[in-house]
């Protein structure tokens, strides 16, 4: 894969675009007093033919809607993956088993939006095909296999500048793993495990259990605190007594992301870092996956919608996957938990898509034309 050619194209369609980039005209209706400047993200893009993986930036400017990118900005690794041995599944939609199968990769990624990303792997020699194009990479090389799956842009695992944490699900006892250059870490909490995070020393995860009464089994969330020394410390999540299990709450298993001190399953959300968690229904979320499912014509999934992955970035949140369509890509800025600005990437089942900025209100700014991404990834910090 040439460096330049993945995005073949990267142009402003709409007059008003036209008009952002010269900075006349066309104003936007995103609240600028809690709006961040503008927003890094990777494009992700793997040539299976000459088995490389590319990440191109662009930045997003959150209050006009406007994007720019430098085609000469790029990092390109290695990727011989495979259906049998995979680390991170790229696409946002998993296909059927009659469909070819979608493109995989053995590298999951930390960026916190500078020009250095922190690669953890299990391709063997990825400094030999490495490529740095006004980007770095930090590598972390890995020896376990498989331990990092997606749905979606949901997944297991977390990342951090140096640490990559995964859990094993298991309805009675799950397995977490906290992974560095130096070692690999394996605990075992009790519960069907749907989360992990850390902050700092602590690494937190959140899981459901089950328990038998004279009406039935009830389901209950439980938030355990790994500390550094190994000890375990367990407490149970306020409001989340329910019949259902917890692990049928998605497709996705019931998988959670953990942001800001929160872990967060579409408009649900477990205060994690607070010393008396809870689960509560944020109707915030709510409104602003309304406003994303409501500003276009595009069909929305037959069944239970899956959780896209949520992020936390100098204090806001970001959210990224398909939110209510199989056929698009949703990026969203957050901030206190209410939409700032968002964009819609559709189709992804084409060559070529749309990128299609919004502001709070859904009112449609800016469309660009770009090659369709595998994913999109966004900074952490």
């Amino acid at each position: 894969m040439k460096k330049g050619k993945v995005l073949k194209r990267l142009f402003p369609i709409s007059l008003c675009a036209v008009l952002l980039i010269l900075s006349v005209g066309c104003t936007s209706t995103t609240p600028t007093s809690t709006s961040v400047e503008s927003i890094p993200l990777f494009l992700r893009y793997v040539d299976a033919v000459n088995n490389q993986e590319q990440l191109l930036k662009l930045t997003w400017n959150t209050k006009t809607g406007t994007v720019e990118m430098d085609t000469s900005t790029t990092l390109m690794f290695p990727n011989y993956a495979n259906e049998s041995n995979f680390w991170v599944r790229l696409s946002p939609w998993i296909g059927l088993s009659s469909q070819p199968p979608k493109p995989v990769s053995n590298t999951a990624i930390y960026w916190d939006g500078s020009d250095t990303a922190t690669l953890f792997t299990t391709e063997k020699d990825l400094f030999v095909g490495l490529q740095e194009n006004n980007l770095k990479a930090n590598i972390v090389s890995l020896t376990s296999t498989s331990m990092c799956n997606q749905y979606f842009n949901m997944t297991n695992c977390y990342t951090t500048p140096n640490k990559l944490y995964t859990f094993e699900q298991d309805l009675s006892n799950s397995t977490i793993y906290r992974f560095s250059s130096t070692e690999a870490v394996k605990t075992t909490v009790s519960g069907y495990a749907m989360g992990v995070g850390a902050e700092g020393s602590t690494t937190y995860v959140l899981s459901a259990s089950e328990t038998q009464s004279s009406t039935g089994p009830n389901s209950f969330l439980n938030i355990q605190f790994i500390n550094a020394d190994g000890s375990l410390i367990e407490k149970k999540v306020a409001n989340s007594e329910r019949k259902e299990p917890y692990s049928l709450l998605s497709d996705a298993g019931g998988w959670a992301a953990f942001a800001n001190g929160n872990f967060y399953s579409n408009t649900a959300k477990v205060n994690a870092s607070s010393d008396s968690p809870k689960f509560e229904l944020v109707q915030s979320l709510a409104d602003a996956f309304e406003i994303i499912s409501t500003s276009t014509s595009l069909g929305s999934f037959g069944g239970p919608y899956p959780s896209p992955a949520f992020y936390g970035y100098k204090g806001y949140t970001i959210v990224v996957g398909s939110t209510f369509s199989p056929d698009e890509i949703t990026v969203a800025l957050l901030n206190d938990e209410k939409l700032v600005a968002f964009v819609l990437i559709t189709p992804i089942d084409t060559a070529e898509t749309n990128f299609v900025t919004y502001d709070a209100t859904g009112k449609q700014l800016n469309t660009y034309s770009i090659q369709t991404p595998l994913q999109v990834v966004v900074p952490q910090s």
